[in-house]
């Protein structure tokens, strides 16, 4: 069966063009040749893929052999060049071998052509093989890394689109869907920052038609790929919508072209469309997998990117129905507070002590409510990077005291003994009511994982620094978790056991982070937990422009 073998001869001499064309036939050839003569009209001929081998005469008129591989090397075409003349002896033959021609031939040896030539032309694919592999290789291997660095979803897609440019081709336009029915232009690349520009301004006036016959369209209705290894006029024109639109697809100079669906888990998020234009080979059937494969792990980051941005916003609406909860909460609470205050006084003066129990009971859970609502709020302010403070004198040890008396019924009641050592005169300028948050929160925490044990508070100070200590002789918690626990719904414990949202560690060291402190855990020795509040102790008129 004869082998189909396009050669581009450099010749001045018909019938020698005529009699390495038979020759070559004998060889099992199905020879399809051009004829050129001059410098000129070689590199006219030359294009990428165009020829599987090129034969020249050494000597022409104003035209050589050695000046027509120069032009070939120049190119940067790999394509084999093996010189056969008339006039070549050994010396010219060994010369222009060194300068890069595959073998040469005496016109009066021919019969050995064929053979050379057949094998110059495996070699050569075996060559554009294994570049094309190592291409593949390389620019598959750089997608991972590239794909890998961002969740966001538009910088995803301009990194899709950025990807195959120039490795695999000229032109990627990345098509997404917000609907899962219109496509859109997401993401365009090309060298010429002015093609991206033109290629945006022609998708904004001629959008995608959902049910255009091909193109981009077609392959996310059918989520089946398209190659078009030529784009002639006439195909441009069918899809124009006006003469004006026609001018600028012809202005692309697309020579052909590779629709991709991309394709992810959930379904079709687009198509990614690739473009050769100017002197690149057309694409090819072997072109399409390393795309697809392209495009399939673009598509698992798109989603990601997609997914993520869905859990982000998702967040933010969380924190916005948290922050709303939390401000509609607050005015029945406090009315139920000053309600119930009320009754206690009354039932003091008039009822039996069992009453007022039940109703100072009832005070401290609505307390206990007003303190989760008031995480709620801190949580939504945080998240949108914001905690204020409102700076004025303290007395820690003060501080630390009141709020210890708060914490006495419910100490008896685990029965915990609350122990308290001061050292006096430590006034700063923070916040009375963050400050407050962080000790109760440190104190609530000590009695609750260290029942029926001595619960000790300690306030001190050293080197500019006031210092609060809770220990408790409770559970203890594990080397690994002693920074977790700082987390926002971060805990040690299982909730069902011991309760609580896991906010309060985590607003806890916010709110001493917000003063210039900072808040930490530790194991404590023979068993237990120590937590450690630090603030800085500044004088009234740094702390007023600080916080300025």
């Amino acid at each position: 069966m004869s082998r189909p073998l396009r050669v581009l001869l450099v010749e001045d001499n018909p019938d020698d063009q005529e009699l390495v064309e038979r020759e070559l036939r004998r060889g099992d050839f199905e020879v399809y040749s051009h004829r050129v003569q001059s410098a000129e009209e070689l590199r006219a001929a030359l294009a990428p893929g165009a020829w599987d081998i090129i034969l020249s005469d050494y000597c022409l008129p104003g035209f050589d052999a050695p000046s027509a591989l120069g032009i070939v090397r120049d190119s940067g075409l790999d394509i084999p060049f093996i010189v056969v003349s008339g006039s070549v002896g050994e010396f010219e033959g060994v010369e222009v071998m060194k300068a890069g021609a595959r073998d040469y031939f005496p016109k009066t040896l021919l019969t050995r052509l064929p053979a050379a030539v057949a094998r110059e032309v495996e070699q050569a694919r075996l060559r554009h093989e294994r570049a094309r592999a190592e291409r593949d290789r390389d620019l598959l291997a750089r997608a991972g890394e590239v794909l890998a660095g961002s969740l966001d979803l538009q910088e995803t897609l301009e990194h899709v689109a950025r990807l195959p440019v120039p490795e695999l081709a000229d032109w990627c336009a990345v098509y997404y869907s917000e609907d899962g029915r219109h496509l859109k232009v997401a993401a365009l690349a090309h060298e010429d920052p002015e093609k991206v520009e033109q290629g945006f301004e022609m998708d904004r006036r001629y959008p995608l038609a959902p049910d255009a016959p091909t193109g981009p369209a077609r392959v996310f209705r059918t989520g089946e790929p398209q190659l078009l290894t030529d784009v002639p006029p006439a195909r441009l024109e069918a899809l124009a919508r006006s003469p004006e639109h026609l001018r600028g697809m012809l202005s692309l100079g697309l020579r052909s072209v590779m629709h991709v669906p991309l394709v992810g888990r959930m379904g079709s998020l687009g198509v990614v469309t690739l473009g050769t234009i100017g002197s690149r080979p057309r694409f090819h059937p072997r072109d399409m997998p390393v795309a697809q494969e392209l495009v399939r792990r673009a598509a698992l980051t798109l989603e990601n990117a997609r997914l993520y941005r869905e859990s982000q916003e998702a967040i933010r609406l969380r924190d916005e129905f948290l922050a709303v909860a939390a401000h509609e909460l607050r005015t029945p609470l406090t009315t139920l507070g000053l309600q119930l205050g009320t009754l206690v006084q009354r039932a003091r003066r008039e009822s039996s002590a069992d009453l007022v129990e039940r109703l100072e009971k009832g005070v401290r859970q609505v307390r206990r409510l007003g303190t989760l609502v008031e995480m709620l709020l801190d949580v939504s302010r945080l998240s949108t990077g914001e905690l204020p403070l409102a700076l004025e004198g303290v007395d820690l040890g003060e501080l630390v005291g009141e709020v210890l008396e708060r914490f006495e019924a419910e100490s008896r009641a685990m029965g915990c003994a609350l122990r308290l050592e001061v050292a006096p005169g430590l006034v700063g300028q923070w916040d009375r009511m963050r400050v407050e948050q962080v000790v109760s929160g440190l104190v609530s925490n000590a009695l609750k994982f260290g029942a029926r044990q001595p619960v000790e508070v300690r306030v001190t100070s050293e080197d500019g620094t006031a210092r609060v200590v809770v220990e408790d002789r409770g559970i203890g918690i594990p080397e690994e978790q002693l920074e977790r626990i700082f987390e926002r719904f971060g805990r040690a414990v299982s909730s069902r056991s011991y309760g609580g949202l896991g906010l309060g560690l985590y607003l806890a060291r916010r709110a001493a982070e917000a003063h210039g402190g900072r808040v930490w855990a530790e194991q404590r020795a023979g068993g237990g937990a120590r937590f450690t509040l630090e603030l800085p102790l500044r004088a009234v008129s740094q702390a007023v422009e600080e916080s300025a």
